[in-house]
């Protein structure tokens, strides 16, 4: 769970809370952030934990037996707690086993993109329950129309999974490029016409009166694969999504790398030839320009006169079936991508990299002349991998992000019981 106490890390123990040096910091004053965290320290177990006995909680936490009962009773008068089944006897009568009410609240998760919008529902253990999508709405007015989309998209899928929607605690949205996370404003989205300087937080928080983080997505990708996907143990990784666009998201030591004007991740800006440092590159970069997916698309039906090849899935398959011309097209991008990805690695050092982004899905085509890349020129190599979470990495970043949200909340209602 997590669970956040402030700025001080305190250790729980049974009749006082200690700070980490051992100086003891219990007075009549301070008994209410006691038994707060006391009881935030019991709703972790009963999560972490899965199904549990009053029992087992007194003995992993140190409470004693009725002091476990009574916390436990407020926890399940909240409705955080559930009784649930009978766990095996010692001797005695079976104990009652307590899991957490997980369907307490909701979680929206928000993935946007240049070319669709995609909404997910989750509960508070983060499964997902149900998600839906559209193509991205590029009318004008242009900012109104996607916000507009988003909150219809939001309330249709609350409504067909039968949740409430006062049940919905938060919601979090990954946003195409440089997103200031603190106001909530997306800065600039060059694949989303007329964004600049969005207040995207505000604008749906007053629509769908929620709580709402905003964030960069592939920022969002790189947590939802720590989570919920192939990086999952890793504190250092770099999610590289390449698709509409190209962008990397940086987790270093464990921590989400945002740069000083939240811009650290714009690889598609990262200049690889040279020649090209007198061009001025505004609304797409040097490498969005030659690698992403409607770059390849448009050098195979401009450069190469071959129009049918619309897609980077289209250019990889007909690559696949020996087209030498969707060859020619796809081995200059990888050349790139690998020159982009070895730089990374030797700057960044990670432990592992991710590929994802709808580009990724051409799969070996792609991770192994990246891997045979680095191989060559990096001295410490990371792992590479495609992403394990697919096309779905961003919507679990996000998710993951709105339940943080909510544990402030939860934190919040254990200090009122």
């Amino acid at each position: 769970m997590g669970l956040d106490t402030g700025a001080k890390k305190f250790i729980i123990f049974p009749n006082k809370v200690m700070g980490e040096h051992g100086h003891k910091l219990v007075t009549p004053a301070n008994h209410g952030l006691l038994k707060r965290l006391n009881m935030l320290t019991l709703l972790e177990l009963v999560r972490a934990l899965g199904k549990t006995s009053r029992a087992e909680l007194a003995r992993r936490s140190g409470l004693s037996p009725p002091a476990v009962s009574a916390l436990v009773a407020k926890l399940m008068h909240a409705g955080l707690l559930l009784e649930e089944g009978t766990g095996e006897s010692r001797g005695g009568r079976p104990p009652t086993l307590l899991r957490f009410n997980a369907r307490f609240g909701y979680v929206l998760g928000v993935d946007l993109g240049g070319t669709r919008v995609r909404v997910a529902l989750a509960d508070l253990n983060g499964d997902l329950l149900a998600q839906s999508e559209e193509p991205t709405r590029k009318a004008p007015p242009y900012v109104r129309t996607v916000v507009e989309q988003i909150v219809r998209l939001s309330r249709q899928l609350v409504e067909t999974t039968g949740a409430r929607w006062r049940q919905v605690k938060a919601m979090a949205i990954g946003a195409p490029g440089i997103t200031d996370v603190e106001s909530g404003i997306v800065r600039h989205a060059p694949n989303l016409p007329g964004w600049r300087d969005v207040p995207l937080r505000e604008l749906l928080e007053e629509a769908l009166r929620l709580p709402v983080h905003v964030d960069n997505d592939v920022n969002m990708a790189v947590l939802g694969e720590q989570w919920r996907g192939a990086a999952q143990g890793r504190q250092n990784v770099i999610f590289i999504a390449i698709g509409a666009g190209i962008g990397a998201g940086l987790l270093i030591n464990g921590t989400l790398y945002r740069g000083a004007t939240h811009a650290a991740g714009e690889v598609g800006y990262m200049l690889l030839d040279p020649k090209a440092i007198w061009q001025e590159f505004r609304e797409l970069g040097f490498l969005e320009l030659r690698a992403s997916g409607p770059a390849l698309a448009a050098r195979a039906r401009h450069v190469m006169q071959r129009p049918r090849l619309s897609s980077a899935k289209a250019i990889f398959e007909a690559a696949r079936r020996g087209d030498a011309t969707a060859g020619r097209v796809v081995e200059e991008a990888i050349e790139y991508l690998g020159t982009a990805v070895a730089n990374l690695a030797t700057v960044l050092d990670p432990e592992m990299i991710v590929l994802g982004g709808g580009v990724s899905l051409a799969g070996e085509m792609l991770i192994d002349p990246i891997r045979a890349a680095i191989e060559r020129t990096v001295p410490a190599k990371p792992v590479v991998v495609v992403s394990a979470l697919r096309d779905r990495a961003q919507l679990y970043g996000a998710l993951f992000s709105a339940l943080q949200l909510v544990e402030r909340q939860l934190a919040d209602l254990v200090a009122r019981l």
